[in-house]
């Protein structure tokens, strides 16, 4: 990879512009989802920020909510600033980012490889709408000796994630890692990151499923740990998507197949295949399938293989329809980014080409008296 299409993580400009015109027009289903997602807390311009602190740990010394919880809101205010174009979602996603930003000095704990991959990921996909969209500069940016947001992503959260764990674990590693390269124009951390998606033996996405029946390297585990895998996995393609590449057709739909697996045995089917000798490195869970949920995870797979490719998906499509009767996919704490059907949606079969004119890297401008990348 050497250019990167600004922004380019969870959403490029031409996905946050179906997003704002199926809220606009009152298309289905953005409408009814913006409703809800409009209305949660973290949505708020008046959001009461928590942080920041100096040191966040995961673990024995778990301190982590306020930074998982302002997170959340400056993902969620700034993608109602781009719906909106409130001033007040700006100024209240822009200070979240900065403050952090500008404060936090370390990450720590045993599963610091989590915290940084589930929030640092959001964090960085709030920062990329509100840098290429919203023309925000980070407090403290300049051509040397920065700090700031930019200093703190490469520093505290990629420079974290490059070690790669296992199964859904270091899946977590994987896709954050992609959006913090995107973020930074960091070619090197993004071709590393998009090697170990494909062929990591312990952490990809060959080794988080089976090719043949799509069952979870955590089948054997539980069943949350199995839908987190899917989740995070459907989430790095989709910067991968981003960035002018489908990874979701890999494995014969591998993805497509690993839903399906997951949402017949949580939907009370037994009669799963299970092979009790795939499961993930250097831990033998061979217990069985493990308790059933209903984890809120499906959404990016049914829009993205049902929806738009137009694949015969029913266990997905029933696990769809199961959600949607309690209320949809709402906010995912710090797991998944949730609102499914605002976030993720297409409004029917077709390939959905970004318009790459907006692709910069090494400096230039988007926007009024844009800026480029004068926070790198």
């Amino acid at each position: 990879m050497g250019d990167f299409i600004h922004p380019g993580l969870w959403h490029t400009h031409d996905h946050l512009e179906r997003i704002r015109l199926g809220v606009k027009n009152g298309e289905e289903p953005w409408a009814s989802a913006y409703a809800n997602f409009s209305a949660n807390t973290y949505s708020q311009a008046n959001y009461q920020i928590q942080g920041p602190k100096s040191v966040i740990c995961r673990g024995s010394c778990s301190n982590f909510t306020s930074f998982s919880n302002d997170v959340r809101a400056a993902y969620q205010n700034a993608l109602m600033w781009y719906i909106t174009r409130d001033q007040g979602h700006w100024d209240k996603a822009t200070t979240i980012l900065d403050d952090w930003g500008g404060n936090l000095t370390n990450i720590i704990g045993t599963d610091t490889s989590l915290l940084v991959g589930l929030e640092g990921d959001m964090f960085a996909n709030a920062a990329e709408i509100m840098r290429w969209e919203g023309n925000w500069t980070e407090r403290g940016a300049k051509a040397s000796g920065t700090s700031g947001f930019s200093n703190q992503l490469y520093w505290l959260f990629a420079k974290q994630s490059i070690n790669v764990g296992q199964a859904n674990y270091g899946m977590v590693s994987i896709k954050a890692m992609l959006s913090f390269a995107v973020y930074l124009d960091d070619v090197a951390l993004y071709n590393y990151a998009f090697y170990q998606y494909s062929n990591d033996p312990c952490a990809g996405i060959y080794a988080n499923f089976h090719t043949a029946t799509g069952q979870s390297a955590e089948t054997g585990r539980d069943q949350g740990h199995s839908k987190g895998g899917l989740g995070w996995a459907a989430e790095a393609a989709r910067v991968i998507q981003s960035q002018g590449f489908d990874v979701y057709g890999y494995g014969e739909n591998l993805l497509l197949k690993a839903s399906e697996y997951i949402a017949k045995y949580n939907l009370g089917e037994d009669n799963v295949p299970y092979d009790r000798k795939f499961y993930r490195c250097e831990a033998v869970l061979v217990n069985g399938p493990g308790v059933r949920q209903s984890p809120a995870v499906f959404d990016i797979v049914y829009y993205q293989y049902v929806v738009k490719r137009g694949l015969h998906a029913p266990w997905t499509v029933k696990m769809k329809n199961a959600v949607d009767q309690i209320g949809g996919e709402v906010s995912g704490g710090s797991d998944h980014p949730g609102w499914g059907d605002l976030i993720w949606s297409y409004p029917g079969k077709g390939r959905f080409r970004n318009n790459d004119s907006r692709t910069i890297w090494g400096g230039g401008s988007i926007g009024p008296n844009g800026l480029g990348n004068i926070n790198a």
